[in-house]
């Protein structure tokens, strides 16, 4: 396989899906997983109107590399996209998107996984619900 392709950032806009995907593929990469984390509504019993995200943005782009980096080495992979959104994120649109190219299927289904669990877990993005009748933030202790 040739250079891995890495793409990450954070947007304040909507992501183009498509669009990230075209940026990894290729013909050396039979498959491309994706995986869309879209905000829903309603969660635990309360109707959503949207979620917001804060990041602090130096740290989370340099956390975001270097997960895709990791995700690249330790399954094989030809490209990897790690980008999440910044700010509102209406009901139905995607809040982050994670794919991965490579040869075979196994190796990409494992790094999404692999990369989604970890960008929820280690990438300084903090993520707010927007209710109807109030608001509260996901995971933070206070």
């Amino acid at each position: 396989m040739t250079a891995v392709t890495i793409v990450t950032a954070l947007s304040d806009g909507p992501l183009d899906v498509v669009a990230l995907i075209h940026q990894i593929w290729r013909a050396d990469c039979g498959a491309v997983v994706t995986f869309e984390g879209t905000t829903r509504s309603p969660n635990e019993g309360r109707e959503v109107r949207s979620l917001e995200y804060e990041a602090y943005e130096d740290r989370a782009l340099k956390q975001l590399r270097a997960l895709a980096e990791e995700a690249a080495a330790t399954f094989g992979l030809g490209g990897v996209v790690a980008v999440h959104r910044t700010g509102a994120v209406p009901i139905g649109q995607p809040s982050v998107v994670v794919a991965c190219a490579s040869a075979h299927r196994g190796e990409a289904f494992d790094g999404a996984r692999w990369l989604i669990d970890r960008i929820k877990a280690d990438v300084a993005i903090w993520k707010k619900e927007i209710f109807v009748d109030g608001e509260a933030w996901v995971g933070v202790e206070g």
